[in-house]
C-alpha cells in the first residue's frame, strides 16, 4: 500500500525503518547518490533532501532552496567575521546556509540511519540525528581539493582538513570512489570502504570494428581536463580514426571552444549534443573505443575513476586512459585497453597509431568478459550492508 506526503511523493506505509539521503547538490543530476536512493528504496523508507526536485516517486523530499537565507542578528554577523579571521572553523561551518537550511527542515524529525553524501553534509547530520546512525559517502578527496597556495586557498585546505578529522571521521561508517584516496583518506582518521561510480549492468553485445576505428568522449567539456589534447592526438595519429565528443553545455564557453578546435582540425573530429543518461549507454555501444586522458591537475584528478569510464565498460568499448592510477589499473588488470605515457597529445597519439581493428576487437571482448563484475549492481550492496548494520545497532539498542 502507498500513501502521498506533504511533498506530493508517494511512499510506502508499514513499519520499515526509516532513512534519510541528504546532499547539498541536486539528487536528480547526480548517478552516484541515484543508486543510493534505488538501493535504499528496497528495503526501507527513504526520505530525501537536496536542492531541486524529487528525485524519485516513492520518496519523501524535502527541497533545500538556493535561495534560503538565514535571519541573523548583528552579533552573530560580527562572530561570523572573528572566527574566519581566527580559524574557528566550526561556528563558520554550522552557520553556513546550507547546513543552517538543514537544521530548520530536519528538526525534530526521526531517522533510522542516514546517508550523508560528501563532507560537508556529515556533520549536521550527525548533529541532528548522532554520529552513530551516520554513514559518510565522500565523492572525492576534500582534504585536497587543489587548493591554490593562496592565503586564502590556505585556509581553505585548513578548513576541509578540519572537517575530515573533526565531522567525518566521527561518522559511523563512510566509503568513497577509489582505493587509493581510500587510503589518503586513512591518513586522516577515516577508514573508508570503497563504492566505485559504477554503471549498472547492461544487456548489451559489443559489435564488430570497422576499417575506421570510431572513438567516442562524453561528459563535461571543461578546457583543462586535457580534451585539445585528445582532438590534436586523433588529427595528427595515422591509425583510421575518428572522434565524436558528446560534451554537456554546463560550460558554454569551454564547449564552444572544443566545437571551433574540432572544426579547426577537419573532418575526423565531430562535437556532438549530449544524449540524456537514459539512452547514453546504447548511443556508446554505436562506438569502438571510449577515451579520457584527464591530467592530474589534483589529488582528485589524479586519483580519478569517474562515471564515464563505467559507462564505456558498460557500452562493451574499448578503452584508452592516460596514466591515472586507478583508471589505468584497471585496464590494465582486465585488459580493457591501452594506457598512454604520460597526458600530452604526443603520447595520445603514440598510444593511437597502434590501435587496429583487431586489437579494439579484443579490448571489446574483454569488456563483455567484465561487465558484471564492474557493475554497480555489485557496489551498491556495500551501501546497503553498511545501512543495515547501523539499523541493526539502533535496533538492538532499544
Amino acid at each position: 500500500m502507498a500513501v502521498d506526503d506533504a511533498s506530493g511523493a508517494t511512499r510506502r506505509s508499514g513499519a520499515l525503518p526509516q532513512i534519510l539521503v541528504l546532499s547539498f547538490v541536486p539528487i536528480d543530476g547526480d548517478p552516484r547518490v541515484m543508486k543510493q536512493v534505488i538501493r535504499l528504496l528496497e528495503d526501507y523508507d527513504v526520505t530525501t533532501c537536496s536542492p531541486g526536485r524529487s528525485p524519485h516517486p516513492e520518496v519523501a523530499h524535502v527541497e533545500l532552496r538556493a535561495d534560503f537565507v538565514a535571519p541573523r542578528s548583528l552579533p552573530s554577523r560580527a562572530i561570523d567575521v572573528l572566527a574566519r579571521a581566527t580559524e574557528r572553523f566550526s561556528w563558520g561551518y554550522f552557520h553556513t546556509p546550507g547546513v543552517l537550511q538543514t537544521a530548520h527542515l530536519l528538526q525534530g524529525r526521526s531517522f533510522d540511519a542516514v546517508i550523508a553524501n560528501d563532507a560537508e553534509t556529515v556533520g549536521i547530520a550527525s548533529r541532528l540525528f548522532g554520529a552513530d546512525r551516520v554513514h559518510a559517502d565522500l565523492h572525492e578527496f576534500f582534504p585536497d581539493m587543489g587548493f591554490d597556495s593562496s592565503r586564502l586557498g590556505r585556509r581553505q585546505q585548513r578548513y576541509w582538513t578540519w572537517m575530515t578529522r573533526k565531522l567525518v571521521s566521527k561518522a559511523s561508517s563512510s566509503t568513497t570512489v577509489g582505493r587509493e584516496i581510500a587510503q589518503l583518506y586513512r591518513e586522516h582518521g577515516v577508514e573508508p570502504s570503497v563504492v566505485t561510480n559504477s554503471t549498472h549492468l547492461r544487456d548489451l553485445h559489443s559489435t564488430p570494428t570497422g576499417r575506421t576505428i570510431r572513438l567516442v568522449y562524453s561528459g563535461n567539456a571543461f578546457r583543462d581536463w586535457g580534451l585539445g589534447a585528445i582532438m590534436h592526438a586523433v588529427s595528427e595519429s595515422s591509425a583510421d580514426l575518428t572522434l565524436d565528443l558528446y560534451l554537456t553545455h554546463n560550460a558554454a564557453v569551454d564547449r564552444q571552444y572544443h566545437v571551433e578546435l574540432a572544426q579547426q582540425l577537419g573532418d575526423r573530429i565531430e562535437v556532438r549534443e549530449p544524449v540524456p543518461q537514459s539512452r547514453l549507454i546504447e548511443t556508446l555501444n554505436d562506438y569502438d573505443v571510449g577515451i579520457f586522458v584527464l591530467p592530474p591537475l589534483s589529488p582528485n584528478s589524479a586519483l580519478a575513476l569517474p562515471n564515464k569510464f563505467f559507462d564505456y565498460v558498460q557500452a562493451r568499448l574499448g578503452i584508452v586512459v592516460g596514466p591515472s592510477v586507478e583508471m589505468a589499473r584497471i585496464v590494465k588488470e582486465h585488459s580493457l585497453g591501452l594506457v598512454t605515457e604520460s597526458f600530452d597529445a604526443a603520447s595520445i597519439r603514440a598510444t593511437l597509431d597502434t590501435l587496429t581493428p583487431q586489437r579494439v576487437d579484443a579490448f571489446k571482448s574483454a569488456a563483455m568478459q567484465t561487465a558484471d563484475e564492474l557493475s554497480s549492481e555489485k557496489q551498491v550492496e556495500v551501501w546497503a550492508a553498511a545501512v543495515a548494520a547501523i539499523v541493526a545497532r539502533g535496533q538492538h539498542a532499544r
